[in-house]
């Protein structure tokens, strides 16, 4: 095909933009969309809940880190349970993990469009648009944002790593400002009663917030273009939990701690409410709502460009394993990019943002990955057991077999905490990926995942060397067993 090939993407990306890949990706939503939800459901407690995602998103982050060393590729935990567990496992984690980074996308696109939401709606009645089209001003905010991102993945990966390095460097900083002023006016009588809702709300809560952690396998799902990967790969992912799980477990003790919970419970742009509480303090209210205006426009921005970035390369990879049509691996020879999983993707997101609310786009791409993340790292098991396909990894979890266990279980059981809607959703992928092998994959690909190879191990071929050495004799032929031939 003209402009095409169909080569290996290059190895572009440094410990800085993997860092920034998984970083920028977990602050957006963690901080800028999510806190009102989340303190409508826990109160205070909420910020408890950020930090049990944490926790575990750390145990799948320490397994992931294991197997992409061992397996440095594009495709990240779908390329790691394929290749562990086989094309059946394979095909639901690969729909699972590009649904559900694409529900993700979509959701960090219309938390931009939360905060462009007063700009938009006023251009959407200049321009007669919402006529036209009947939708609300944080999804037309959205719909811009996810197609300028689409574009920018589409044109060059070298430029999503650069804009990545420059959003969140800019994010850090006024989220360490909001945090450094908003520290000395903690008031803890609003803390109280930590538990309002009970202490049972929290795993609830740690469902919905589970979104805000997808950063750190975004890193694992670009595997294949980061340089020095046995190095790399692990940093950017464990030190981007540690570091994010410390900020929003701050900033919402910070957040509930200036303002009282019944002015942002439900409130999409809660973070805004307690940065004009913290800065009025030094009298300069405005521009500190402004700032953080400012920060959650990058936070969103920040996550909806390196998803894009990240489940592009799923269905790329899917292409390249056979699980998908193979076109949609090939490399664009200008751009060095998966076009045609970038477009496919990019097409989906823009339908999601059209159809979803913000909350259940959210808790669509938590449910999915926590099913994809549980998978993962039961495949880090069969992987250590079966010393399968020549691994080798350049990092080892510690506390194996304890880390990839729990994080399994963990991950499988949190599932249980969302609503019905998304429990289905969940049940409804397996169905999915299970009818795609049967009807699409199985009679393309052949299974020779460690999995595999442990149940059915090759055939060992036994030589034998059999002396035939025949003496000639002038008695009778005689058997084995020293008794007379028949004549």
């Amino acid at each position: 095909m003209s402009g095409v090939t169909e080569t290996q993407l290059e190895r572009t990306l440094g410990l800085k933009e993997a860092l920034m890949i998984g970083v920028g990706t977990m602050v957006g939503a963690g901080i800028f969309v999510l806190p009102g939800a989340a303190a409508a459901l826990a109160g205070p407690a909420s910020a408890a809940a950020f930090a049990v995602a944490g926790g575990i998103a750390m145990l799948t982050a320490l397994s992931a880190s294991e197997l992409a060393t061992a397996m440095p590729a594009s495709g990240g935990p779908y390329h790691f349970i394929n290749r562990g567990l086989g094309p059946l496992f394979g095909s639901i984690a690969g729909l699972g993990n590009w649904l559900g980074l694409a529900f993700a996308t979509a959701f960090y696109a219309v938390g931009f469009g939360n905060y462009v939401d007063p700009l938009m709606t006023g251009l959407a009645l200049d321009l007669g648009i919402v006529a036209a089209l009947p939708l609300s001003g944080p999804q037309i905010g959205g719909l811009v944002a996810a197609s300028a991102f689409i574009a920018v993945n589409y044109l060059s990966t070298d430029g999503t790593g650069d804009l990545q390095n420059v959003i969140v460097v800019v994010l850090l900083a006024i989220l360490g400002v909001f945090m450094a002023l908003g520290a000395t006016q903690v008031d803890l009588g609003t803390l109280r009663p930590f538990f309002p809702e009970g202490a049972d709300a929290i795993l609830p809560t740690t469902a919905l917030v589970f979104v805000s952690y997808l950063g750190f396998a975004q890193v694992a799902t670009v595997a294949g273009e980061i340089k020095r990967p046995s190095r790399n790969l692990p940093r950017a992912m464990v030190g981007g939990v540690v570091l994010v799980t410390a900020i929003y477990a701050v900033s919402m003790l910070i957040l509930l701690g200036v303002v009282p919970l019944d002015r942002i419970a439900g409130e999409g742009t809660a973070i805004a409410i307690g940065a004009r509480a913290v800065f009025d303090a030094f009298a300069v209210g405005v521009v500190g709502v402004g700032l953080l205006t400012f920060g959650g426009l990058l936070a969103t921005a920040s996550s909806a460009n390196a998803s894009v970035l990240s489940a592009s390369r799923i269905n790329y990879a899917m292409g390249r394993d056979g699980l998908m049509d193979e076109r949609l691996s090939e490399i664009h020879d200008r751009f060095n990019t998966p076009y045609r999983s970038i477009v496919l993707t990019g097409a989906l997101i823009l339908v999601f943002i059209v159809a979803g609310q913000v909350n259940a786009l959210a808790k669509a791409g938590s449910v999915l990955h926590l099913l994809v993340y549980g998978l993962l790292n039961v495949s880090l098991v069969v992987f250590r057991e079966t010393e399968a396909m020549g691994y080798d990894p350049g990092f080892e979890v510690p506390g194996y077999p304890v880390v990839p266990v729990l994080g399994a279980l963990l991950s499988f059981a949190l599932v249980g905490f969302m609503a019905l809607q998304q429990i289905l959703l969940a049940g409804g992928l397996v169905v999915g990926g299970v009818v795609w092998y049967l009807v699409y994959v199985r009679k393309r690909v052949d299974d020779t995942s460690a999995l595999a190879t442990y149940r059915s191990p090759p055939a060992v071929e036994v030589e034998v060397d059999v002396d035939f050495d025949i003496q000639p004799t002038d008695g009778p032929a005689t058997t084995p067993e020293g008794g007379g031939a028949d004549g």
